[in-house]
C-alpha cells in the first residue's frame, strides 16, 4: 500500500505533500539488512518521481534546513529520509529491536527518561 501510494502521489503531482521516514535500520526482527533489506531506499523514492533529501535525524539543523529545502520544491511530492539511532541514549534501548513494539514498565521509563537528561535531551 505505500509504494501504491508513493506512486500516486506522484502522478497526481501532490507537491503538497511532505512524507518523513524514520530510517532506524531496524524491523520488529532485526536489523532491515538481516531481516527484508530496504536499501537502496534513496533510488526507490527516487524512482517513484519523489524529491528525496537525507539527513541525521537526530540534528536540529538538519531538520530545519530539510523542511526548508522542501519549501522550494514545487512539482512532486518530497520525502525526507531521517538516518536515527532506535532508542537513542537509552542503555538498554538504543539499537534494539526488541523494543520496536514494547513500552517501558515504570522503572524503566524512570530510568531511560534519567538517561535521555543526562545525555542532554535533544542530541
Amino acid at each position: 500500500m505505500i509504494w501504491e501510494a508513493a506512486m500516486l502521489a506522484n502522478h497526481y503531482h501532490l507537491s503538497n505533500l511532505t512524507a518523513i521516514l524514520d530510517h532506524n535500520g531496524l524491523q520488529i526482527d532485526g536489523k532491515n539488512e538481516d531481516v527484508m533489506n530496504i536499501e537502496p531506499i534513496e533510488d526507490k523514492w527516487t524512482a517513484f518521481g519523489w524529491h528525496v533529501i537525507r539527513i541525521c535525524g537526530h540534528d536540529i539543523e538538519q531538520i530545519r534546513k530539510a523542511f526548508d529545502e522542501r519549501k522550494s520544491v514545487k512539482d512532486k511530492p518530497v520525502i525526507i529520509i531521517a538516518d536515527t539511532v532506535k532508542g537513542k541514549c537509552v542503555s538498554f534501548m538504543e539499537n534494539n529491536a526488541g523494543w520496536h513494539g514494547k513500552a517501558p514498565n515504570n522503572d524503566e521509563y524512570t530510568k531511560a527518561l534519567q538517561e535521555i537528561d543526562e545525555f542532554g535531551g535533544d542530541k
